[in-house]
């Protein structure tokens, strides 16, 4: 198992602008020549001060809206994009330098990436292949050489004349197969692998001949029969339907606890983050936000971004104002923190606040000061539990109800806030307050 760290990592994308020509509006065309190259060299910074340690052995998954930078920065630590600053250690190695081949890191890709021409066994067998084709190491003593060169051409050509009797002979009956060491090797490998995702009868198909969950079982296969030192995922799971997504889920989750290997997933779904991530970092706009186990970003997020993206549906915002310590005024209501808040309230006295309470803490209640005035603007009944969509004077929240009330659009309702489950965000840096005892 092996650890990865980041320190300190920068991506910045060099912007590409074509030159102006007889096309342009009369306001490109008054630009100076300097601003036209400052333009033109101006750069798009899409990664910044990005540290994480990933364990060796962990789970961990990057998770963000889209455009976040999470694909940018996984493509770096298999070096498919060059760093622009900081460094990335994979066990004790620096790979800023190493080509991807080198680094012994195996992806999968949002689209699988199989090679169409070839079987599954022969998807699954590729990567293998490729590492038993390297030249015999070179021996070198006070700088010269000592290898014999003689041996190393005779090396290359065993190796060549060895794989093409091992292809030509394949799709001979089975006693006429020439299998090397090596390639004998290369079977067990892959039969084990495939035994693992359940995929023994697709050997002998094509990736047209496999269905969206048999072809991204395939591609974690590629990954793994390499038995590389991480997996790193990207969005792997985006291209199925529902019902095959949890499953894939879940089975990528036990396999991940089998094998041990050192694991990043990136995602933009927040119910994969959760449901699959030792930890989870979460991305916007190039930085991370927090790095934390699941339950803990639900509940205790470090500011309003991610308060508001984790939890489905996201969590309601109110602006609030402490009138005076332990009471939070809001126009259309009063409410009354528990005790733990005091000593934390003191210095927000008389000041805005963000409030942030989320769908499943609302609930049904009687008329009272404490209680939000609402009006239901739409009803989603999903037979396990009920999920409405409320005015209340300018403001739309959500609200997770028995499904036992029936309820109709139109309707008023009182709901009631649970005051030991309610946020309390900074109005002008989005910072989350908590009690000096949390």
């Amino acid at each position: 198992m092996t650890q990865v760290v980041l320190e300190n990592v920068y991506k910045t994308f060099p912007r590409q602008r074509r030159d102006l020509d007889l096309t342009d509006s009369s306001s490109n065309q008054e630009r100076s020549l300097p601003d036209r190259k400052a333009s033109h060299q101006s750069a798009v910074t899409v990664l910044r001060r990005i540290n994480l340690t990933v364990e060796a052995g962990e789970f961990m998954v990057l998770v963000g809206p889209s455009g976040c930078g999470k694909s940018t920065l996984l493509r770096l630590i298999a070096g498919l994009e060059p760093l622009t600053g900081g460094n990335i250690w994979v066990g004790d190695r620096l790979v800023n330098e190493l080509p991807p081949k080198q680094r012994d890191i195996a992806m999968v890709f949002q689209s699988y990436a199989l090679y169409p021409h070839m079987t599954v066994y022969d998807n699954l067998a590729f990567g293998l292949r490729r590492m038993q084709q390297v030249q015999r190491p070179t021996v070198k003593e006070n700088g010269a050489d000592l290898g014999d060169r003689n041996d190393q051409i005779s090396f290359q050509w065993e190796n060549f004349w060895e794989s093409f009797r091992v292809a030509v002979t394949r799709w001979l009956p089975e006693g006429f197969q020439y299998l090397s060491e090596t390639e004998k090797k290369i079977e067990q490998r892959v039969l084990t692998v495939a035994r693992m995702l359940q995929i023994e009868m697709l050997l002998n198909r094509l990736p047209k001949q496999l269905s969206g969950g048999q072809k991204q079982r395939v591609a974690l296969g590629r990954a793994m029969a390499r038995n590389p030192q991480v997996f790193l995922m990207d969005e792997p799971l985006s291209n199925l339907d529902a019902k095959l997504r949890a499953e894939t889920r879940a089975q990528i989750v036990n396999l991940q606890r089998q094998l041990g290997t050192t694991t990043i997933y990136v995602t933009h779904d927040q119910t994969e983050a959760l449901t699959m991530g030792d930890r989870i970092a979460v991305m916007h706009q190039g930085q991370i936000q927090q790095i934390a186990a699941p339950l803990e970003l639900y509940h205790h997020p470090i500011n309003r971004f991610v308060a508001e993206f984790i939890g489905s549906p996201p969590m309601n915002f109110l602006n609030v104002r402490i009138k005076k310590t332990l009471v939070i005024s809001h126009p259309q209501f009063r409410l009354t923190l528990p005790g733990i808040w005091e000593d934390t309230l003191i210095q927000y006295e008389g000041r805005l606040v963000t409030l942030g309470i989320r769908p499943e803490h609302l609930g049904l209640s009687l008329p009272a000061p404490k209680n939000l005035p609402v009006k239901v603007m739409r009803v989603e009944a999903l037979g396990s539990e009920t999920y409405l969509s409320v005015r209340m004077a300018g403001d739309t929240l959500q609200a997770r109800v028995d499904p036992d009330r029936v309820i109709q659009p139109g309707e008023d309702l009182w709901l009631a806030i649970a005051p030991d489950k309610v946020h309390l965000f900074d109005a002008e840096t989005g910072v989350a307050i908590y009690p000096h005892d949390c």
